[in-house]
Parts: structure tokens; sequence; C-alpha cells
């Protein structure tokens, strides 16, 4: 998953720099018909983080993300403890899963 949201950030600072664009004029972009390199690299990245999440080709994204959130719910009520965003504790190595390519104000 890391490898195509840093191949995505990649892409997309490449294409604004080749094109002189923003990124809302990068982005209307993709409402044109056809194929767009920057179309790709979002649906992988959508793959990438539908695998990681157990999410099935075909499945609703809304549909299941409001499931999970569900069951989190009902989890926490239990008395469960429930991970927060972020890395999960099991990650040893947290500085190989930084990067420094950011968007910046």
């Amino acid at each position: 998953m890391t490898d195509a949201a840093a191949a995505l950030r990649k892409l997309r600072n490449s294409l604004r720099a080749k094109h002189n664009l923003s990124f809302r004029e990068l982005y209307r972009s993709l409402e044109l018909p056809g194929e767009h390199p920057l179309k790709e690299a979002h649906a992988a990245l959508d793959e990438a983080v539908g695998a990681a999440y157990g999410m099935t080709k075909g499945t609703d994204p809304l549909a299941f993300l409001l499931a999970l959130n569900q069951e989190a719910a009902e989890q926490e009520a239990d008395g469960a403890t429930v991970a927060g965003p972020g890395l999960p504790e099991f990650v040893q190595d947290r500085k190989s899963c930084i990067t420094t390519d950011s968007i910046t104000a």
C-alpha cells in the first residue's frame, strides 16, 4: 500500500511540474474521458488500500467502511480496545514507514 501511495505522489508531482498545473487543474483533467495515468495510479492505491482492509473486488467501499465502523463501535461499546489511526503497535521499524514527500502549504 505504501508503494502505491508513494507512486501516486511521485506521478502527481511529475505531472504538475511537467504541465505547470495546480492541484485543482490536475484533478480537473481527470474529468475528461479516456485513460489518464493519474486515474490508473489512484485505482492502484484504491486496490491496495482495499486489500489491506480485506475488501474483495466488487465490494461497495462505502458499505464496507460503514460495516467496519459499526463493528469497531460495537467492540468499543463492549469494552474492547479499538486501535486508532496510525501505525499498529507491532510495527518495529517506524522510520521505514515515513516518507518526506508530502504536500505543504
